[in-house]
């Protein structure tokens, strides 16, 4: 009997204490909760000009930390460049044109008549950017103004080929739209032809002389692109050949000028 009730006594100490055991293991662990946030902030600038617009900056990350702080956890710095189509243009340091347009000559002869009207003129071009603003190189140029003639004597031609040092200076270098001052000095040959009798005799005769050249003038040019531009210009040129040189019977003693216009097709490279 004694062994029976100690059996159960036994038995029921062992239930008691695996519900203990049981109910502690179940029973939840209180936790902290974490809490973070990780931000990116961009402070950033960007300006823009006739070069191009500039942006340029930083960008931030943080992290809110689960006792309610930030820290910073990356930085970068970073800068971008984009030229604009007049910067792309002055990179490119060459260019070659051509022109065609119209010449005139105010020279008279001793009997007050005008050697020559309004004929055709033509130049090519060859220039190498200096700076920005100043370019040079060579060009050729061609002014034949039409002969002009009365009853008595005819003026058949008066033309002059120059090849000069060429000059070029841009005003407002980065602009579309440009504003320019075209100059030179060269070697220029005049020519003349002239048939006739005023009285005296005089038959056709025909004359050339080299001598020195200078020009100077006005344009205004046109970019499309950073490649490819138009331009209208102007030129007056004096050539040191005198108008006796040429016509020895009727030519006076200045020298010869021409003003003359182009339009002119060009390319950048």
């Amino acid at each position: 009997m004694k062994k029976t009730v100690s059996a159960l006594l036994a038995l029921l100490l062992a239930g008691g204490a695996f519900a203990q055991t049981a109910t502690k293991t179940t029973a939840p662990k209180p936790q902290m909760r974490v809490v973070q946030e990780n931000t990116t902030t961009v402070y950033d600038v960007s300006t823009t000009n006739k070069k191009g617009t500039t942006q340029y900056g930083m960008i931030e990350e943080t992290q809110t930390t689960p006792q309610g702080g930030t820290q910073v956890i990356s930085q970068m710095e970073y800068s971008d460049y984009t030229p604009s189509k007049m910067a792309l243009a002055n990179e490119k340091r060459a260019e070659v044109s051509l022109g065609i347009g119209g010449a005139y000559s105010f020279n008279k002869d001793t009997q007050g008549m005008r050697m020559a009207d309004m004929g055709l003129a033509a130049t090519g071009q060859v220039l190498w950017d200096m700076s920005d603003h100043f370019a040079l190189g060579a060009d050729y140029m061609m002014l034949a103004p039409d002969g002009r003639s009365t009853d008595e004597y005819k003026y058949d031609r008066l033309r002059l080929h120059s090849i000069a040092l060429a000059g070029k200076y841009t005003i407002n270098a980065w602009d579309s739209w440009r504003f320019y001052i075209p100059m030179g000095v060269g070697a220029a040959q005049a020519r003349m032809k002239a048939s006739g009798d005023r009285g005296n005799g005089h038959t056709a005769q025909s004359a050339d002389k080299w001598g020195l050249d200078l020009f100077a003038g006005l344009g205004l040019q046109y970019n499309f692109n950073q490649d490819l531009f138009l331009a209208l210009e102007y030129r007056y040129t004096v050539a040191f050949v005198k108008a006796e040189d040429l016509n020895r019977y009727y030519g006076k003693g200045n020298y010869l000028q021409f003003h003359s216009a182009f339009l002119r097709f060009g390319t950048r490279f």
